[in-house]
């Protein structure tokens, strides 16, 4: 299938949304259709209790829900009247399209106007006072064309280089993971290669984020990462709850336990690779880097398409933000030879990366990545 086919173009960078209480006549829609607009349709369900539950239940027959409309590029959403429905589910449609700005016909009510205000807030979407005429001039965009190649899915402007958990408690010998006596010399390597691929990047101008693993009691739940006793396996401990067999009370004493605790040593980043003035720091208190961070609004806001990771674990960390990064429609590439496990599990890397490169991102080796910064700077040197 062509990549035309997979990923229309020349479509409007608008989205025109009819509520109820618009008056808007077919004009307004025969407009936004010309100029390639997708046309989200709103009803509300009829009485006032949230999304969630009860007779608006997601599925139910009079309860909210999202459904393509009878011509291309047109959606029905039915939500509560307050919006909180469509604020959860029209991120997905709207980037699926290409929308970067929405125009709204009829009149939002209060708590409406404030989901949506903030929507866009974090989103990143601008919101046009409503207009027939503006919709016939919106025209078509082919702005938002798919990154086909490894060159443009690392080209500083659309690319970001995004570093996880390069910190002293999993990556020096002194820290939690070195102190369990397990041999970390993949770990040694990626670590060295980071610095190299890191210098590259700021050669090249790309834009530097810096995530770090923040935990401790102040975030702990089901999900957050904390050490469970485990017997008979091949670690001394499962990292969550979720994987943790609590039934007998077991855990892990908190002092052995706790790792990159908020001011602590351990919780700072590897020596050479600190930050600098410019470089975004994201702190996370999960295994992904999009959980509960604002990346995905840091990205949006610097028009960042495409993220490049490298850092540790393969199999935790990294594939859990590549995961959530593909899922979230940016282009995904990882530094194969820049992530890395304890070495006793190099089974569960090279199954991350097979895994990886089958389903989310191109995994290539970080000398590939620098060759298509270093490459187009020798060529204009040479002009």
């Amino acid at each position: 299938m062509a990549v035309d086919s997979l990923f229309e173009t020349g479509r409007s960078e608008l989205a025109l949304v009819i509520l109820p209480t618009s008056a808007a006549d077919d004009a307004a829609a025969e407009a936004a259709r010309s100029a390639g607009c997708l046309i989200i349709e709103v009803e509300h369900v009829d009485n006032d209790a949230g999304p969630w539950c009860g007779k608006n239940l997601p599925g139910t027959v009079q309860g909210c829900g999202h459904w393509a409309g009878q011509t291309p590029r047109h959606v029905r959403i039915r939500s509560d009247r307050d919006g909180v429905y469509f604020v959860a589910v029209a991120d997905l449609l709207l980037r699926s399209s290409r929308v970067r700005s929405l125009m709204f016909a009829g009149s939002m009510p209060e708590a409406f106007a404030g989901n949506i205000s903030l929507f866009a807030a974090r989103h990143g979407y601008q919101v046009l006072e409503f207009g027939v005429a503006k919709l016939a001039a919106c025209g078509r965009s082919h702005a938002t064309e798919p990154l086909l190649s490894l060159d443009q899915r690392v080209a500083p402007g659309l690319a970001a280089l995004v570093l996880i958990d390069v910190q002293n408690d999993f990556c020096a010998p002194e820290g939690a993971t070195g102190r369990s006596g397990q041999p970390m010399v993949m770990i040694d390597a990626a670590v060295a290669r980071i610095k190299i691929l890191l210098a590259a990047a700021r050669e090249a101008g790309l834009f530097i984020v810096h995530v770090r693993a923040e935990y401790g009691e102040l975030f702990r739940s089901v999900g957050s990462p904390y050490r469970f006793p485990l017997s008979g396996g091949r670690e001394p401990a499962v990292w969550t709850a979720s994987a943790a067999d609590l039934s007998h009370g077991a855990r892990v004493p908190k002092g052995p336990a706790e790792i990159c605790l908020p001011g602590s040593w351990g919780g700072e980043f590897v020596a050479g690779i600190e930050p600098r003035s410019g470089e975004a720091i994201v702190t996370k208190h999960r295994f992904s880097a999009f959980i509960d961070t604002g990346l995905d609004s840091l990205l949006r806001a610097n028009g960042i398409r495409s993220v490049i990771l490298a850092g540790v674990t393969t199999n935790c960390c990294v594939e859990s933000t590549a995961r959530d990064a593909a899922m979230s429609d940016y282009h995904v590439v990882v530094a194969s030879d820049c992530v890395a496990v304890k070495d006793h599990l190099r089974d569960l890397h090279d199954a991350s990366l097979e895994s990886l490169g089958l389903y989310f991102g191109l995994v290539r080796p970080s000398s590939d990545i620098v060759a298509a910064w270093v490459e187009p700077a020798v060529a204009a040197k040479g002009t």
